[in-house]
């Protein structure tokens, strides 16, 4: 099966318009469907990933996951509107869902410390079990049981809509009778299979009870059930050891009315476990304080979640541009620090040249000593002709209140204005600075010695690198976002930190160490678990 062509615009009668994600067999695109009079609905098509398009077993998978869920129409589930190809290329066209993949939402609830309700958990879990028990009794056209298992119930496979309602996506690896496949194959995500799907038995419904079950401990503890780090064969041994049972009894007390749910869900022996979807969803359905209104409380929570999603502007910071070389001043002019700027403005650069050129010209000397307080201005003043002050003396100028930003004196003070106001630019707060001011002709007051400034670090020798993920993901170095995946480029030599952010909210965090001498390349699969 050919490649979708590089570049993609359109695909049939359908105008492609991004690319929304990336799993480990398919691409999926928002795309537009051009009909008459300029009715364009909007859809999601899906396109078998170019390094796969060769395989019988994932074309089998395709055409498999297309038969399914056409034959398949419920409101829990994504639904499938057309599968058709193009030369060689084949496509599945979905229903577009707006929302957040619950993958999303954990990351989000967990970054700005929001609790998920047990409502919601309770209500997503009973909307899930309907779409789920709906696929597992699913029938054919001449009546017969489909015998649909899902087999991949994982947080970036759920999505909940702004409308409170929740959507089972990809049945692209789900059993059934429809389908043949070789017996001891292990499909599915680590992390969420259940015992017997890991052990390579044969499954049935129960396995996505389980698998559910572990999305909702996720949920409620904000974190996975089973560590990124460990390895297949240690999950194996400890779902044979019941190990999710455990670790869901250990959640929080505020989760105690869901912790005998979970805990009957996650048994090791699927006959022990709640027999069906259905009964998981009764279960789930008895935690609700107010099943007519627990919908409702979906929707305030989604609206929360985009909230705290709602871009936030970055303001870019300029560096100060560097001062050119000062004019030669009389000797009574003399600096004991320097006033560092955060950032700098054309108008304050201006006002701080016509400070120094007022000093040159026998306006007065400015000797900053200190940094500005949220205070009065405090200004020293040595004795001079005018028997205006003694040495030491200090006195006070008033000055605008202060604001929560930064503020520095951008002007000198003449000697006529010994009582006018200091001027001010608003910036961040800082620390109290305290100025001298030395009148021509009189007798120089003590400064500080200059100090010289350090002169500057050699810089690093970079190195280059190359970071990813199998999925489509930002990539994020050292707390500021690089590019999209896959980054490549250069850094400065040493250590640095990388976050690997999936579109579905899934994150992967590392460290590592850039050396000139070798090339650094990371790149993570989600679905897997693992570096490829």
């Amino acid at each position: 099966m050919a490649t979708a062509p590089a570049g993609l615009h359109r695909i049939g009668r359908y105008r492609i318009v991004r690319p929304l994600s990336k799993g480990g067999m398919a691409l999926v695109y928002e795309a537009r469907r051009e009909s008459l009079a300029g009715v364009s609905p909007r859809v999601a098509i899906k396109l078998i990933l170019p390094e796969h398009a060769a395989s019988e077993t994932f074309r089998d998978l395709f055409i498999n996951e297309a038969r399914l869920g056409s034959s398949m129409q419920h409101q829990n589930l994504v639904q499938i509107q057309d599968f058709d190809s193009e030369g060689e290329t084949y496509f599945l066209v979905m229903e577009y869902v707006e929302g957040f993949t619950l993958r999303r939402m954990m990351t989000v609830a967990e970054r700005n410390g929001l609790t998920v309700p047990l409502s919601v958990l309770a209500e997503i879990g009973r909307q899930v079990c309907d779409g789920l028990d709906y696929a597992h009794r699913a029938i054919d056209e001449q009546g017969r049981p489909l015998h649909l298992v899902h087999r991949d119930m994982k947080p970036s496979n759920l999505i909940l809509t702004p409308h409170g309602i929740m959507k089972v996506l990809d049945f692209g690896i789900s059993k059934g009778r429809l389908r043949e496949e070789r017996k001891g194959s292990v499909k599915g995500t680590w992390g969420y299979m259940a015992p017997e799907q890991a052990a390579g038995y044969d499954v049935g419904p129960t396995a996505d009870v389980f698998g559910l079950a572990v999305v909702l401990y996720e949920l409620a503890a904000l974190r996975p059930m089973f560590s990124q780090s460990m390895s297949k064969d240690d999950m194996r041994r400890l779902l044979k050891d019941d190990h999710a049972a455990r670790v869901a009894a250990t959640l929080d007390a505020t989760r105690s009315p869901l912790i005998g749910v979970l805990v009957r869900a996650l048994q090791r022996d699927p006959s022990a476990r709640y027999e069906s979807a259905a009964a998981f969803g009764r279960a789930l359905s008895g935690l609700l304080p107010d099943p007519v209104t627990a919908r409702d409380d979906l929707v305030r929570f989604v609206r929360e979640i985009e909230r705290l999603e709602a871009p936030k502007k970055q303001v870019a910071v300029a560096a100060m541009p560097e001062l050119p070389a000062a004019p030669e001043v009389p000797a009574a002019v003399r600096w004991s620090t320097l006033v560092t700027f955060g950032a700098a403005s054309a108008v304050s650069f201006a006002l701080l040249l016509g400070a120094l050129l007022g000093a040159l010209y026998g306006l007065g000397e400015v000797v900053p000593r200190g940094r500005l307080s949220d205070g009065p201005l405090a200004i020293e003043e040595p004795a001079g002709p005018s028997g205006i002050g003694a040495p030491g003396e200090r006195r006070r100028a008033d000055r605008p209140p202060p604001s929560a930003s930064r503020q520095a004196v951008i002007g000198a003070i003449p000697p006529d204005r010994a009582g006018a106001t200091a001027e001010v630019v608003e910036e961040a707060p800082i620390e109290p600075i305290t100025i001298a001011i030395i009148r021509p002709g009189a007798p120089p007051a003590e400064v500080a010695p200059v100090v010289a400034p350090a002169p500057p670090a050699a810089p690093k020798v970079p190195g280059s690198f190359t970071f990813g993920s199998t999925q489509v993901a930002e990539v994020w170095v050292d707390g500021r976002f690089l590019a999209g995946s896959p980054a490549r480029g250069e850094l400065p030599s040493g250590p640095h930190e990388v976050s690997v952010v999936a579109a579905d909210g899934r994150r992967k965090t590392f460290r590592v160490t850039v050396d000139p001498a070798h090339a650094v390349r990371k790149v993570w699969d989600f679905d897997r678990m693992e570096w490829r």
